[in-house]
């Protein structure tokens, strides 16, 4: 049996062209009012009849990634640049992508090159700054904040970054001015908020957690508040009080979900699963539940189950050194001792490279 679409899209090329463009139009709307199921059956016709239609090849984009499939989104997207490869929409698309997956380094050299092409794109310069401080390049994000404050002096996202910047450059009387301004800007359960989420960022935990049980008690519906809080929790160790946040945080929050999966992975895997399962649900692209249900079946033997999950984890992020030592343990019980070899080095590369960047980022010419 040839499936609908296929049969739908065949009659398509044949009929008239305002099919093909009544069914662009359909998948527009439904895009428009987040119908995304709709919105990927129409623009899938299109393609089937037009395979190079920039347009919709960058509209299914948006579709994969408002559905969280962003390893979809980013094939779509590289696939319209083939076809349209000065498009700076479908360049910043991909780039989001690959920050949504968190390949900062993959995203890095395209927001360079939106930046070259027009040094007035300020959202590719906010975006650029932040793959260079989720990178350890400090001093370079500090040159694009700076121009960034120049341009908004005033806006709390960008100020954020810059206290963050800063205080990893250990300039800590600027980083200081910084988060003042930053949250002289909203208002008080917010500016707690982010600054919760600065001190977290800077690894200062116990900051962290006090701030986000400031903004909580300022505004307990406040989005993502019980979640940054349970997170900051894990890092102390107090699991117990960050299992009650991350619970409190909702059934709709998938990287709470996710974190509650990690905390309990250890300690109570059969309850991990579950949670891991809805997480990698939600978020179908992302790589932390496949690592972790990895993990858990690698720890019961289930090696032939744990392979694939670890597997497709280090596609999705190849940089995280965890996932690629226990993908080299997993190919180590399984036989492929070449292959656990080449994981077992790229961990050692990716640590290697982690303390270069930190040594680099506190060198003498940063100390300021």
């Amino acid at each position: 049996m040839v499936p609908v679409l296929q049969t739908v899209a065949f009659l398509l090329m044949f009929a008239q062209p305002d099919a093909v463009d009544a069914a662009f139009d359909k998948g527009s709307a439904a895009l428009a009012a987040q119908d995304y199921s709709t919105a990927e059956q129409q623009f899938r016709i299109v393609l089937n009849a037009l395979p190079g239609d920039v347009p919709t090849l960058g509209n299914l984009g948006v579709v994969y990634s408002r559905t969280n499939r962003f390893a979809q989104a980013i094939d779509v997207y590289q696939r319209a640049l083939k076809l349209a490869p000065g498009n700076v929409g479908l360049k910043t698309n991909l780039g989001l992508a690959y920050v949504k997956q968190e390949q900062y380094q993959l995203a890095l050299p395209i927001f360079e090159s939106l930046v070259r092409i027009d040094g007035r794109n300020l959202q590719a310069r906010e975006l650029l700054a932040s793959c260079q401080l989720s990178t350890g390049r400090y001093e370079p994000a500090l040159a694009n904040l700076k121009l960034l404050t120049e341009a908004a002096p005033n806006e709390p996202g960008v100020l954020y970054m810059l206290g963050v910047t800063l205080t990893r450059l250990k300039r800590k009387d600027e980083a200081h001015a910084a988060f003042a301004r930053m949250m002289s800007q909203v208002q008080p359960a917010q500016a707690d908020f982010l600054m919760g989420k600065a001190n977290y960022d800077t690894q200062r935990f116990e900051e962290a957690a006090e701030s986000f049980r400031k903004a909580a008690s300022a505004d307990p519906a406040l989005p993502g508040v019980h979640r940054e809080l349970g997170k900051a929790l894990i890092s102390l160790h107090d699991d117990a009080a960050a299992e009650k946040e991350l619970r409190a945080a909702g059934s709709e929050d998938a990287e709470a979900i996710y974190y509650l999966g990690g905390l309990l992975s250890q300690s109570r895997p059969a309850e991990a699963v579950p949670l891991l399962e809805e997480a990698r649900k939600l978020t179908p692209d992302f790589w932390g539940p496949l690592y972790y249900l990895g993990r858990i079946y690698a720890n019961e033997g289930r090696t032939s189950e744990a392979l694939p999950l670890l597997e497709r984890a280090v596609k999705l992020n190849p940089d995280e050194s965890a996932v690629q030592y226990q993908l080299g343990r997993v190919l180590q019980k399984a036989g492929r001792a070449a292959d656990a070899r080449a994981a077992f080095a790229r961990v050692k590369e990716l640590k290697e490279k982690a303390v270069d960047n930190e040594v680099n980022a506190v060198s003498p010419g940063s100390m300021k």
